[in-house]
């Protein structure tokens, strides 16, 4: 086992018992980390947990072929989902006045390039 790192966010999701809703918890988490870069304005961090995210929702897809969810952690999920959702929009709502800022910028440096100084 040289040279191979302890991950415990891997060995839970290996442990049989665990489930498939604890990738939904850990797609919550990222997406809340996401808002919280987001709100300090560290896009930077935010552009990192969303590569994050893709990389947990792949895993996700991968463990939904093979395990189901209790009624319970259905209704779990349905919560999980809809703070992602909330949170995803916030997100969003942040980040379109900078979308705005740069599109205009682009749009200010091509007219720039096109028409000269």
């Amino acid at each position: 086992m040289a040279g191979k790192r302890f991950d415990p966010d891997t060995e839970r999701r290996n442990t049989p018992s665990c489930g498939l809703i604890h990738h939904y918890e850990d797609i919550a988490s990222a997406s809340r980390s996401m808002l919280e870069a987001a709100h300090r304005g560290d896009w930077a961090a935010v552009e990192q947990i969303e590569v994050r995210c893709r990389e947990l929702i792949a895993a996700l897809k991968v463990a939904a072929s093979t395990d189901t969810l209790s009624e319970t952690e259905k209704l779990r999920r349905m919560t999980l989902l809809r703070a992602i959702l909330k949170d995803d929009s916030q997100i969003r709502l942040r980040a379109e006045p900078w979308l705005r800022d740069l599109e205009n910028f682009l749009s200010v440096s091509r007219q720039t390039a096109a028409y000269g100084p």
